[in-house]
């Protein structure tokens, strides 16, 4: 048996939050399925939206797409299993859910065939992503309060 590295739980609970703190926005949309839910949202981010939503929703799409070809190369670079079931979380129920889903089962398929995951990150590395990390936590709790 293999040890986690702190890595994979801080992609777990990035990912749980994400999907705390997105869905909550969501059972006004589910009234007819996920299907029907992921159509309206869409409709919603992309036709009835104000410029900012939609330059949101365009841009999410294209880092969607270049994530989820990394995605499929370094599964198959690794052998990680099940990726397109990754692909489809990120499709129905959310990206910022799905990726650190994946990350953190690469982080555990990296530790089970022992390589060598460790990173030395310099003090202004962690202040920032420290400091984006609270940003983006407290942003999703702000919205979720509002």
């Amino acid at each position: 048996m293999h040890n986690n590295s702190a890595l994979f739980y801080l992609y777990l609970c990035i990912g749980l939050c994400a999907l705390v703190l997105t869905w909550v926005h969501i059972p006004s949309y589910m009234g007819g399925g996920i299907l029907d839910a992921n159509i309206q949202f869409w409709k919603d981010a992309l036709v009835n939206a104000n410029p900012a939503s939609t330059f949101l929703a365009v841009d999410i799409l294209f880092l969607a797409l270049a994530v989820e070809i990394w995605m499929v190369l370094e599964s198959r670079r690794l052998g990680i299993r099940y990726v397109w079931g990754y692909i489809a979380i990120a499709t129905f129920i959310g990206i910022s859910f799905a990726v650190p889903v994946f990350l953190a089962m690469r982080e555990k398929h990296l530790s089970a065939e022992r390589r060598n995951t460790e990173v030395t990150l310099k003090a202004y590395d962690i202040a920032i992503l420290v400091l984006l990390g609270v940003v983006t936590l407290g942003t999703g709790v702000w919205l979720y309060l509002k």
